[in-house]
C-alpha cells in the first residue's frame, strides 16, 4: 500500500502528539542495531529505492513508471520532494511512489534531504535493510536490482554501478562531459576494481547496507552528497565496490548553461569537503595508493584544468632541471611527466569505448573551451547560495491551489 508523507503544517497539526496519543521515543542513532552484512540464503529481503528530487515534475512520473516493473514485491520506491515549488510530489504520488514532502526551514540539498529521509523512515528499516539511490531522470539496466540485491546479500557494504552517459545533444559540452565520465568509469574505475581498490560514489546507481548509510549520513551537509559519503566511508575503512556488470543511465546537460550550473554545485561541494573533512582526508591519504587514487577521483576536479596544471608543473620542472640541475628537479619532472602521460594514455584508451572516436577526438582538440566553462562554474559556485544547482533550469513557482495541496 502506498503511504504519502507530507511535512506540511496541516499534517503536523494532526500528528499523534497533537491528538493526545502517546508518542514513543526514537532510539538514539548510535543504538540502532546493526543488521548483518550477509543474510541467510533464501531470505526475502526488500530494498528501498530513493529519489531525492527538487522541482522534477516534468520527469519524475516517467522515471517511477519505468522503475515499477523492475522492483520486487517487497521493495518500495520513495521520492523526497525537497522544497519543491512545482507538482513533483503530486506527480510522484500518482505514479505510485511513497512521497515525503520536505518543506519549511532547514538546509537544502541532496545530502540534507537524504539525512532527513533516513531519520523519518528509520523504524521501517528492519523490513528493508538495503537502500538504492537514483536520480530523478535515471533509467536502470535489465536485472539492475537483482544484481544490487545479490551483491548486498553477499555482504557488500556500498556499491556503485556503472553509469552510461545519455546524450540528448552532440554539441561540444555534452560530448566532453560524457567522454570524461566514460574514461573515469571504463578506464580508471575498471583498473581500480581489478586492483581491488575502492571507487568513488557518483550520485546515482548507488546501493548501501542501510545500517552503514545511517551512520555515514548523520552529518551530511555539503552540496555533493556522493563525494561526502565517499570520504566518510573510505575514512571509516569501508570499501565501495564497482558493479561494472550493470548500469544506470546518466543524462548529460543539454547546453553549456546547464553544465555550468551542475559543475558549480560540484565545485561548491568540493570546497566544503576540503574545508570540513581535513582529518578524514588525511586518514585516506594514510591508506597509501588505494586512498590516493580514490581522493584523486573524488577531488581532483575539474580534470581539464588538472591536466593543464600537470603539464605546467612538468614543463617548469624540466626547465629548472636543465638550468640548475639537481636530482630533486629531475625527480619532480619525471613524476610529473609520468602522471601527465598516464592521463593522456587513459583518454586515448577511452576512445575504444565510444561509438564515434573521430568525433570525440575532434571535441578533445577543442577542450580549452571546456576549461573556460569550468572557470565560469567556479565563479557561480562562489556567489550562489542555491544548494540544488542543477543542469535543468528551475521552473517558475506554481502558486495554483492544486500545487499547494500537492506539495
Amino acid at each position: 500500500m502506498t503511504v504519502n508523507v507530507d511535512d506540511s503544517e496541516e499534517l503536523r497539526d494532526r500528528s499523534p502528539a497533537k491528538l493526545g496519543w502517546p508518542v514513543p521515543a526514537l532510539e538514539p542513532a548510535g543504538k540502532v542495531p546493526a543488521l548483518p552484512h550477509v543474510l541467510p540464503a533464501g531470505c526475502a529481503v526488500g530494498l528501498d529505492v530513493v529519489i531525492l528530487a527538487r522541482d522534477e515534475a516534468n520527469i519524475i512520473g516517467e522515471t517511477i513508471r519505468s522503475l515499477a516493473p523492475a522492483v520486487g514485491g517487497e521493495d518500495r520506491i520513495h521520492v523526497v520532494a525537497d522544497h519543491c515549488v512545482d507538482q513533483t510530489a503530486r506527480t510522484a504520488r500518482e505514479a505510485g511512489a511513497v512521497v515525503h514532502v520536505r518543506s519549511g526551514a532547514g538546509p537544502e540539498g541532496k545530502g540534507a534531504a537524504l539525512r532527513w529521509w533516513l531519520e523519518r523512515t528509520r523504524r521501517e528499516s528492519s523490513r528493508r535493510p538495503w537502500v538504492v539511490i537514483l536520480d530523478a531522470d535515471s533509467r536502470v539496466a535489465p536485472g539492475f536490482f537483482a544484481g544490487m540485491r545479490e551483491r548486498l546479500g553477499n555482504g557488500a557494504a556500498a556499491i556503485q554501478a556503472r553509469l552510461e552517459p545519455d546524450l540528448s545533444s552532440r554539441s561540444l559540452v555534452p560530448l566532453l562531459a560524457a567522454y570524461s565520465e566514460t574514461v573515469e568509469l571504463k578506464v580508471y574505475d575498471a583498473l581500480r576494481s581489478a586492483l581491488k581498490w575502492p571507487v568513488r560514489l557518483r550520485g546515482t546507481g548507488m546501493a548501501f547496507q542501510r545500517s552503514l548509510l545511517e551512520k555515514a549520513a548523520k552529518n551530511l551537509h555539503s552540496a555533493v552528497e556522493d563525494v561526502e559519503l565517499t570520504i566518510l566511508l573510505a575514512a571509516a575503512g569501508e570499501t565501495i565496490q564497482y558493479a561494472s556488470d550493470t548500469y544506470v543511465t546518466d543524462p548529460k546537460p543539454e547546453d553549456q548553461a546547464g553544465a555550468i550550473r551542475q559543475r558549480a554545485r560540484w565545485l561548491k561541494g568540493q570546497l566544503e569537503i576540503l574545508r570540513d573533512y581535513r582529518a578524514s582526508i588525511l586518514r585516506i591519504l594514510a591508506q597509501g595508493p588505494p586512498g590516493w587514487s580514490l581522493l584523486s577521483s573524488a577531488l581532483a576536479k575539474p580534470r581539464t584544468i588538472v591536466l593543464g596544471l600537470k603539464a605546467a608543473v612538468a614543463a617548469a620542472a624540466w626547465l629548472a632541471a636543465l638550468r640548475w640541475g639537481g636530482m630533486g628537479w629531475h625527480w619532480l619532472a619525471a613524476i610529473g611527466s609520468l602522471s601527465l602521460g598516464g592521463e593522456v594514455a587513459a583518454y586515448g584508451v577511452g576512445l575504444r569505448f565510444v561509438e564515434s572516436p573521430r568525433e570525440i577526438a575532434g571535441a578533445l582538440v577543442r577542450s580549452p573551451v571546456y576549461a573556460v566553462m569550468w572557470l565560469k562554474s567556479l565563479v557561480l559556485s562562489l556567489v550562489s547560495c542555491d544548494g540544488w544547482l542543477r543542469s535543468r533550469s528551475a521552473p517558475a513557482k506554481d502558486s495554483s491551489p492544486e500545487a499547494a495541496s500537492a506539495d
